[in-house]
């Protein structure tokens, strides 16, 4: 019973693609035992087909996996003429699967048949694999919900990549811009983001997340992140973030720079509003500027240690807030087209 179970196992693993090398060599080694082993794998991976053709797969892709499978197990096309003569070509739900046919043809070539399989499945299932992008070009900051529950504000330009379904025992994400991420706990299924130099790995946590092909930046909320530095998508070097931490890593080198930081410079941009208490006037001007997706520069470098407190809704125009800022501190502002500048009251 233990080596049926086994076996059987073996068997759905191959069907998904997903049969390790040692393993595919004892089920080829089962399969060349008798035809009716051959019977049990290829009837399986028949109702697998089906179901496959009927969720999308067109007769021409069905076509083109078959002549491959043929044409690499050496099978006469003339072989097969008189069974696809006889399957009914008016209802594609119930033409015989081509792994029926092949039976037919002889038990014999069983082995070549897995073995192709074994790589054509895969790699099949993995392009087949349903990602979906969603790129934030709104000018707004985009609110989306990740199927495990957790969510993402995307920034200006960001994208984001991540399976329509997530794996029994990972939540794989691709992110080239800016996101921030709410992650729900699941012990069981790490939240990993993957950019060109940084591998974010998390169980549950909120955390903010820059990245671009020179370089990435990681602000750290809650809960913590294990960082993995990328060459060549390989990990060579290992960090963990706790909360108040930024970590920066630069194309130009292998380093890992972690320092402590406001968070509220680096995650205000999402919220509505904006509410700051003696903040600095540069790092508020640097908070709206992110916010608003914008160029704002203070002229007058005497300006920049000036306090300032007060709540702010940011589903309002620059200009407005500006306004009010104007109204309790000695600046006037200026636009040219392209920056806000900040100057001193005349």
């Amino acid at each position: 019973m233990e080596a049926e179970n086994r076996i059987n196992e073996w068997i759905i693993r191959f069907i998904e693609g997903d049969c390790p090398d040692d393993r595919m060599h004892e089920l080829l080694e089962w399969v060349r035992e008798s035809p009716e082993h051959a019977e049990i794998l290829f009837g399986m991976k028949d109702l697998y087909d089906r179901n496959r053709f009927q969720k999308g797969l067109t007769e021409e892709e069905i076509d083109a996996g078959w002549a491959r499978i043929v044409a690499e197990c050496g099978i006469r096309e003339t072989d097969l003429s008189s069974e696809h003569q006889r399957r009914d070509a008016g209802d594609p739900v119930r033409r015989r699967s081509r792994f029926v046919l092949l039976r037919r043809v002889g038990i014999s070539v069983a082995a070549c048949i897995a073995l192709v399989l074994a790589f054509t499945v895969s790699s099949h299932l993995m392009c087949q694999k349903e990602w979906i992008v969603v790129t934030n070009d709104t000018g707004s900051q985009d609110h989306l919900i990740l199927p495990d529950g957790s969510g993402v504000w995307l920034y200006y330009g960001a994208s984001i990549s991540y399976p329509e379904h997530f794996e029994k025992n990972r939540r794989d994400i691709r992110l080239t811009g800016e996101a921030f991420f709410d992650v729900v706990a699941d012990r069981t299924r790490p939240f990993v983001v993957e950019t060109s130099l940084l591998e974010v790995e998390v169980l549950g946590t909120r955390f903010n997340l820059s990245a671009s092909d020179e370089a990435a930046q990681v602000v750290l909320e809650s809960g913590s992140v294990n960082l993995g530095r990328l060459e060549a998508g390989e990990v060579v070097r290992q960090v963990l973030l706790k909360p108040g931490e930024m970590a920066e890593v630069s194309s130009r080198d292998d380093g890992i720079a972690v320092s402590e930081v406001d968070l509220q410079l680096y995650l205000s941009w999402k919220d509505k509003y904006l509410t700051v208490r003696s903040q600095r006037l540069e790092d508020v001007m640097y908070m709206l500027a992110k916010s608003y997706n914008t160029t704002i520069r203070i002229a007058d470098r005497t300006l920049c240690e000036e306090r300032l407190s007060g709540r702010f809704d940011q589903r309002q125009p620059l200009e407005t807030i500006f306004r009010i800022i104007d109204s309790v501190m000695p600046i006037r502002y200026e636009f040219d087209g392209k920056t806000w500048i900040i100057l001193p009251r005349q």
